[in-house]
């Protein structure tokens, strides 16, 4: 091992414990300890912004900074050492979702997706998204971005884009009764709560509250936690799929 190495992973260690003292401390309600901490990492929060906005940034006067530093105390309040081991990891993911969110937002041209586009396949996503349509496939890497967080979603429900495309219901009918269901289900905290912690649908706490039997709640199990996790997310182009099904009957399938 090197002097550079050797010098480097004391310097990795002592950020490691800062940062897992600092959100003790913050976590304890101490505000101090919250501002010195973002503090800290504005170069951090800095150099995130300009990697998705591919632009210099003045922090006083940008949106973007803004975004991202609500997404950052966003990021200490849920973070979770069990599930997340690198905060700066986290935190990351967190700034890139909320800067995406607002970009798109912003955009007037947003675009509503099939469940047939969340198959990784080639054709499908130049259809979807055209060079021509898309000033130099911004629009493209943002779905590939957003596809590869929702199948890392669906992994822990031990659920495949492929399945989801082979199970997603033929009927419109059957699709917007599920949507229902599944908008049921991701606006109850608790029924969701259950559903994030034991993986699986809280079937008798959703019968309660839906009109369906418990066979058409089981048999669509995959369908109706893939629109529940969507309609929970900040995946804006994705939810719209819920959305507009709903409000206008549109067939997306």
């Amino acid at each position: 091992m090197d002097r550079h190495s050797q010098s480097a992973n004391p310097k990795k260690e002592n950020t490691k414990r800062i940062i897992k003292e600092s959100l003790e401390r913050i976590s304890l309600g101490d505000n101090e300890v919250r501002e010195e901490f973002i503090r800290r990492f504005r170069p951090f929060i800095l150099k995130l912004v300009y990697k998705v906005i591919d632009k210099y940034v003045e922090p006083e006067n940008t949106e973007e900074y803004s975004v991202a530093l609500l997404a950052f105390n966003e990021a200490i309040d849920t973070y979770d050492e069990g599930r997340h081991p690198n905060f700066l990891v986290f935190s990351e993911m967190v700034i890139r979702r909320r800067l995406i969110d607002h970009k798109r937002k912003n955009n007037r041209h947003s675009r509503v997706l099939p469940f047939s586009c969340f198959e990784p396949d080639d054709q499908k996503l130049q259809r979807a998204f055209p060079e021509s349509n898309d000033s130099g496939g911004s629009g493209r890497l943002e779905f590939l971005e957003d596809m590869s967080y929702f199948k890392n979603e669906l992994n822990t429900f031990n659920i495949t884009l492929k399945e989801l495309v082979s199970c997603t219901p033929k009927h419109r009918d059957s699709r917007e009764s599920l949507i229902k269901i599944a908008r049921i289900l991701a606006k109850d905290d608790e029924l969701y709560t259950t559903l994030r912690k034991k993986r699986k649908i809280p079937v008798v706490g959703l019968l309660k509250r839906v009109s369906v039997s418990r066979r058409t709640i089981e048999r669509n199990r995959k369908y109706i936690i893939a629109v529940s996790l969507i309609l929970r997310s900040n995946l804006e182009i994705f939810r719209e799929y819920a959305d507009c099904y709903e409000e206008r009957g549109t067939d997306l399938r």
